[in-house]
């Protein structure tokens, strides 16, 4: 695989917000926040435009060829003439525009912004179509034919757009955290969302018509690291391969992209680390080009570490193979990180040009699979040379099947791959799909009554205020809260742009069984096991009615609040005679 850099006369300013490859060359669509959308063209090498606008372009998006449309902070979106460089505003949202696609199928641009609203535009009228007020605001979308998902905290949902008048259908999204982006699958039917916590839930099925071979489970991007701790990054971006079924590739906020091979829930490779987070990401329409925007997205407070730069990457078949059938040709080690995994059946090790340098004949007399099945040794000399080393070994991520010795001074070594996807990745079903106790949430996006860890407890919020941006550039915001638990008050002032630890808080109803003489309760659960280590709670207008419930014989069922390991009685939900 090669990779480049792509140069720019005059080098983008500020952060990268999306990059498109058009829909029938390899021109290449930049929007950024240094207020200018560029078309660059990436088999020429060359940069075809340059169009500046009014504010920072949060998004783009093409029209065939020819048309591009953005969408801008100053709550424009804006349609620009590729031919001649020209633009004009399409029309407004109340709020700042986020994000912006077109449906070639149904000729209607779909936009949404921090005003919580979606709105269907004709671009030929240039007038909006239909406007739907939305609960909370809209963090992605992506399109596939007819069909439009938005991702909205959460959840995910799917749109018709043959059906403007019509209801969004909620997609159980498997992730309990908040979605950053949203893929769908354009050579087959389903989706992927990758969260703030460096999830991956997937909901793909192999054919469209075929329900029953759905893919549905989740995953981290991240192997769970040796202190027992999840890595928790924000997964920025998912694309599919529109050429290779079953192929996705994922980029994170710390620089990494890797691909994926959903049918067979394993890693097919993983590129070195990027100098900035990736940002956004796009594939031609070929999909044997990979196109990677490293840059800052304004997640973290010390993302300013190097300028943007987008680079392209030669997919060739040679890193795919058939990614559904697991099968590949050539092997891959990232450069960055010890743990990663060869995701092939076979490599080449070249022993004379690794050991030296200034020998070019030479015949290694044999190697052999020592004890441990994935170490391999080499024994022998190089004729004409006797002071190379006698011995050497290197480590294999696979256990040993066959060696092959060539008169190139190479050593094939064949084998099989071992799980690594279950191993390293633990791809979870939607039965046993796991969550760690808290998810990083960015500061500025917490509102009132909304969750939060202080002093490592988990808290409801009551009350925010957020300072004016100070000589560094952040605006604080000043939290003040209630432990859900023993209902402390606690207050904590974060930087804006920094993350937040924000608790997994689940509510769960029993039937009250018996209260003993020390305070425990017992719980009937759904399963009809009982539940026996709760105490009840200390809430003394809760405590009596739970008491005099019982006491009189009547049925009861109380709510049980979880987060952070902790549980207790929060509520009698429902109270009725016997």
């Amino acid at each position: 695989m090669k990779g480049a850099r792509l140069e720019f006369g005059s080098p983008i300013s500020d952060a990268v917000s999306r990059i498109r490859f058009a829909p029938r060359t390899n021109n290449l669509l930049i929007s950024s926040w240094d207020s200018c959308l560029r078309l660059y063209d990436v088999e020429g090498s060359a940069l075809r435009l340059e169009a500046p606008s009014q504010a920072a372009l949060l998004n783009c998006c093409f029209q065939g060829e020819s048309v591009a449309f953005s969408a801008g902070s100053d709550c424009a979106i804006r349609r620009h003439d590729m031919h001649s460089g020209t633009q004009e505003i399409m029309g407004h949202h109340d709020d700042i525009a986020t994000c912006v696609e077109h449906s070639d199928e149904s000729s209607i641009l779909i936009t949404t912004g921090l005003d919580k609203m979606i709105i269907f535009w004709d671009p030929r009228l240039k007038r909006a179509l239909v406007s739907k007020s939305l609960q909370v605001e809209v963090e992605s979308i992506s399109l596939a034919g007819f069909e439009l998902m938005l991702a909205m905290g959460s959840s995910a949902y799917l749109y018709d757009l043959r059906n403007l008048d019509g209801l969004l259908q909620s997609k159980e999204s498997k992730v309990d955290a908040r979605i950053r982006c949203i893929s769908s699958a354009s050579s087959c039917s389903g989706f992927a969302v990758g969260s703030v916590d460096g999830r991956v839930a997937v909901e793909v099925s192999a054919s469209s018509t075929s329900k029953n071979t759905a893919s549905v489970y989740t995953f981290r991007c991240h192997p769970r690291a040796k202190n027992g701790n999840h890595h928790l990054v924000s997964v920025n971006d998912i694309v599919f391969n529109p050429c290779v079924l079953g192929a996705f590739v994922t980029g994170d906020n710390e620089g990494y992209v890797a691909a994926w091979d959903f049918q067979n829930r394993r890693r097919l490779f993983e590129l070195p680390r990027f100098p900035n987070g990736v940002a956004s990401m796009s594939y031609n329409k070929n999909g044997d080009l990979l196109a990677i925007a490293a840059s800052y997205s304004y997640q973290e407070a010390d993302e300013l570490v190097e300028p943007p730069q987008i680079f392209v990457y030669n997919m060739d078949e040679d890193w795919f193979g058939s990614a559904s059938t697991g099968r590949r040709k050539n092997d891959h080690i990232s450069r960055d990180r010890k743990s990663s995994v060869r995701p092939f059946n076979a490599i080449k090790y070249n022993y004379k040009k690794k050991k030296s340098r200034q020998h070019s004949e030479g015949i290694l007399l044999y190697g052999r699979p020592i004890c441990d099945p994935t170490v391999v040794t080499f024994e022998g000399q190089f004729l004409g040379n006797p002071r190379l080393p006698l011995s050497s070994s290197i480590c294999l991520s696979f256990q040993i099947q066959s060696l092959c010795l060539s008169p190139s001074v190479s050593l094939s070594v064949a084998g099989q791959l071992e799980a690594m996807s279950d191993e390293e990745h633990h791809f979870e079903s939607k039965a046993d799909a796991g969550a760690s106790k808290t998810y990083p949430q960015q500061a500025g996006t917490i509102r009132k009554n909304g969750y939060i860890v202080i002093k490592n407890r988990p808290c409801k919020v009551v009350e925010v205020s957020t300072s004016k941006t100070g000589k560094h550039g952040h605006a604080k915001c000043h939290f003040v809260a209630i432990d859900i638990f023993n209902g402390k008050k606690l207050e904590d002032i974060v930087p804006s742009s920094h993350n937040c630890d924000v608790p997994h808080v689940t509510r769960t109803d029993y039937q009250l069984i018996d209260i003993s003489e020390d305070g425990f309760v017992s719980l009937l659960t759904e399963n009809g096991n009982t539940k026996d280590d709760l105490r009840l709670p200390t809430d003394e207008n809760l405590l009596s009615q739970i008491k005099d419930g019982f006491g009189d014989g009547k049925d009861l069922v109380v709510t049980v609040m979880s987060s952070m390991g902790e549980e207790q009685i929060c509520a009698l939900k429902d109270i009725g005679p016997k």
